[in-house]
């Protein structure tokens, strides 16, 4: 197996609306760590970026409601559609990318195999060399992890 890229495509089964179970092993060669693999049966809710939908969902909400009941404060109806707007935008920009690198990031974080720093990293490489995500989007992915994902960590 080449440094940098996944052995295989991967094979998942969607048990629920938001979980895919691996039918086959998930095999990455990091650069720095070597051949990492994710078992069969490891289960995934990818890459969990449905945060940023609901943020424009409930932003959207505030901005009509806050522009129907408190007409005196247009700013707090115009701050609530730009949060929302980013957040669609945001969520655009990454949704559908980078299913194997999510698996193994979840598996790393689940089990805690690497310091939290490091699985970031691994994640990042794994989207810009594995899955061939531009860098600018794993850019984006890693700036998320690294802003949402302490409370996920080690959470086996």
């Amino acid at each position: 197996m080449t440094t940098g890229k996944f052995a295989a495509d991967v094979a998942v089964r969607q048990v629920s609306r938001w979980e895919f179970t691996l039918l086959e092993p998930l095999a990455f060669d990091d650069s720095e760590h070597g051949l990492i693999e994710v078992p069969t049966g490891f289960t995934s809710d990818l890459a969990s970026i449905r945060i940023l939908r609901e943020i424009c969902r409930w932003a959207a909400v505030a901005a009509v409601l806050l522009g129907l009941f408190l007409a005196e404060w247009p700013w707090a109806s115009a701050l609530a559609w730009t949060v929302a707007v980013v957040a669609l935008a945001l969520y655009g920009l990454v949704v559908g990318y980078g299913m194997r690198s999510a698996i193994l990031h979840d598996w790393l974080y689940t089990k805690a195999l690497l310091a939290r720093a490091e699985c970031d990293s691994v994640f990042s490489r794994a989207l810009r060399t594995g899955d061939g995500t531009a860098r600018w989007r794993a850019w984006l992915f890693y700036a998320g992890v690294r802003i949402g994902g302490a409370g996920h960590y080690g959470t086996a």
